[in-house]
């Protein structure tokens, strides 16, 4: 069977569109070893396809979510880090360390990942990475992250599960009633719906909503009755579980956020806040009539972060390398 499971890993399968194609393989020879000779209208004839389809299902079976395109490169130019997932299916990081690009990838905070090398905080790379067609939302391009950080960079990890110091996100009211910025979405989350550009994006992130499973963030400046300048920033978010919202809150509070409000289904979100240090603190900042993420929260969708020890998932790094550069 060693040569039939050689024939179920062939990749020249996901173009495979029937049995003459298939003869003109390379792989279709040891096939043919392998099953001795098959004559016209004999069992083995018949079995034949069954046993083709067999090995198109197994090579499927096996493989994971992949970019078509991707170059990994050591960073030279230094620079600000950014790390954009595009709807167009694009995924661009500048100047960012490999710690980054892990953390992204699983939806982690970066006390939830153990016993990653040094290096990976300090050493910085370039990727362009592409798949076509495009998923429906940025975010689904992070299995696809995930893959090439095995691929290129020999990345292997364990899940445990540890205490924390960790909020957890609950409802703010005893009756469970949600606030006036978060609502059942409103937004066409139906497989095979279009994805919007990044240029749509842009011209309709002022007033507008963003298409299901993406988010639009804009950051106002602001200034009080006595001339104290400060900023605001405003998220929208479409088409969200509450688990996924719990992972975007992360950044913004410092902490890993687990979701135990209970809501399933899919939300839209709206809240505006203040940006501060990350921290326990709910005092608004001094000349702002913009509340901080914590308040916002609360007033704004109805639910809050609790501050706790808690057991939290992490990631506990066996092995990774500096990447093979093309």
């Amino acid at each position: 069977m060693g040569r039939l499971c050689s024939l179920c890993r062939f990749k020249g399968f996901k173009g495979f569109k029937g049995f003459k194609e298939f003869k003109e393989f390379k792989e279709f020879k040891e096939f043919k070893e392998f099953m001795g000779p098959v004559q016209r209208g004999s069992k083995r004839w018949r079995l034949l396809p069954v046993i083709v389809m067999l090995a198109l299902a197994a090579g499927t079976a096996g493989q994971q979510p992949a970019f078509g395109v991707a170059s990994v490169r050591r960073s030279v130019d230094g620079g600000n880090m950014s790390f954009s997932p595009r709807a167009n299916g694009q995924l661009i990081a500048t100047n960012t360390t490999l710690r980054t690009l892990i953390l992204r990838a699983y939806g982690l905070h970066d006390s939830q990942l153990i016993d990653a090398p040094e290096w990976t905080a300090v050493e910085r790379f370039d990727i362009d990475a592409r798949v076509d067609p495009p998923p429906r939302s940025p975010d689904a391009l992070m299995p696809l992250l995930r893959t090439l950080l095995a691929e290129r960079f020999q990345f292997k990890a364990r899940t445990e599960t540890r205490e924390l110091a960790a909020y957890v996100l609950v409802h703010a009211r005893s009756d469970r009633r949600l606030g006036p910025q978060i609502r059942p979405t409103q937004a066409d989350c139906r497989d095979g719906g279009r994805v919007m550009t990044r240029e749509e994006l842009m011209a309709i992130a002022k007033d507008g909503w963003p298409p299901c499973g993406q988010v639009v963030t804009i950051s106002f400046l602001t200034e009080s009755s006595d001339g104290t300048r400060g900023s605001r920033i405003r998220v929208r978010r479409s088409g969200v579980t509450m688990p996924d919202f719990a992972t975007l809150l992360q950044g913004q509070v410092g902490r890993p956020v687990v979701d135990r409000t209970g809501l399933a289904g899919l939300y839209d979100v709206e809240y505006t806040f203040a940006p501060q240090p990350p921290g326990p603190s709910t005092e608004l900042a001094a000349g702002a009539n913009v509340p901080p993420v914590l308040v916002a929260l609360e007033e704004q969708l109805g639910l809050k972060l609790e501050s706790e020890r808690t057991q939290v998932p992490v990631l506990v790094v066996e092995s990774v390398g500096r990447p093979t550069e093309n």
